[in-house]
């Protein structure tokens, strides 16, 4: 009897199939998104922007009320006591060019603790007080003292420059958005110089200020300094957009009446 050939004798096995799971090289061009779900976000968040903008400055309440603990409420009150012993929160204070505002007096209920600076810095050893806040009477200078604690540090026992980036995002928009239609604005550009390092368990100073408003556009400064104003520790810049007309149209409709 022959013998069959090799090839039919022998069993084939088909090797595994890896599948890959797909991905976009950044090389490539990314699909085009929905325009709808693109306008969707944009409204939400303008929406969004425009409740927190509206609501920026209102008077001043207490600075200890979002304290977590006893430990927390009396740690925070001597840095209060600290504070409002300084000259220059007296003299703020006894000045009728400025007016004194709670920082974070738009954020109820769940949003401040979600909130960045509000919430998730909010604690002994990081921001254990809120700031004193001041703004003079057009809204276009903002001045803010603060403390920051030890466990803001980037390297040890210095402010991490992240943290800096992020209140002086905030202080230059307190002194912009105001300005700008339906009071509403995003940040645009942030440029920083990093001028001395800022040590932790200090108080410092934060000022800002409206230098230019073109229409939509708002430009801004600020620094951080040495609470005797003597050091400056931060100088930045920074551009703030208003979105446009159409958008705002939507957003104002969800504003507080």
């Amino acid at each position: 009897m022959a013998s069959k050939p090799f090839f039919l004798a022998c069993t084939v096995r088909r090797p595994p199939i890896y599948r890959v799971p797909s991905r976009r090289l950044y090389s490539t061009t990314p699909p085009r998104r929905s325009s709808l779900l693109f306008l969707s976000s944009t409204l939400g968040a303008a929406a969004a922007s425009s409740f927190v903008t509206y609501q920026l400055f209102t008077p001043s309440t207490d600075p200890l009320s979002t304290a977590s603990d006893d430990d927390e409420l009396a740690y925070a009150a001597l840095l209060q006591a600290e504070r409002d012993g300084h000259d220059l929160v007296k003299e703020m204070r006894q000045d009728p060019q400025w007016k004194e505002v709670d920082p974070y007096s738009y954020l109820s209920g769940g949003r401040l603790h979600r909130n960045f600076t509000a919430g998730t810095l909010r604690g002994k050893g990081k921001f254990a007080l809120r700031p004193a806040l001041f703004h003079n009477k057009d809204m276009t200078e903002c001045v803010a003292v603060l403390h920051v604690g030890e466990r803001l540090s980037g390297h040890d026992k210095i402010v991490h420059g992240g943290v800096l980036a992020t209140l002086m995002d905030e202080m230059i928009a307190r002194s912009t958005i105001p300005s700008l239609p339906y009071q509403t604005g995003f940040t645009a550009n942030l440029t920083l110089n990093y001028r001395k390092p800022v040590e932790v368990n200090q108080f410092i100073v934060l000022r800002s200020k409206l230098n230019k408003l073109d229409g939509r556009k708002a430009y801004g400064e600020a620094k951080i300094e040495s609470l005797d104003g003597q050091t400056t520790f931060v100088e930045a810049t920074a551009l703030f957009v208003s979105p446009k007309q159409a958008l705002l149209a939507v957003a104002s409709r969800f504003r507080p009446a």
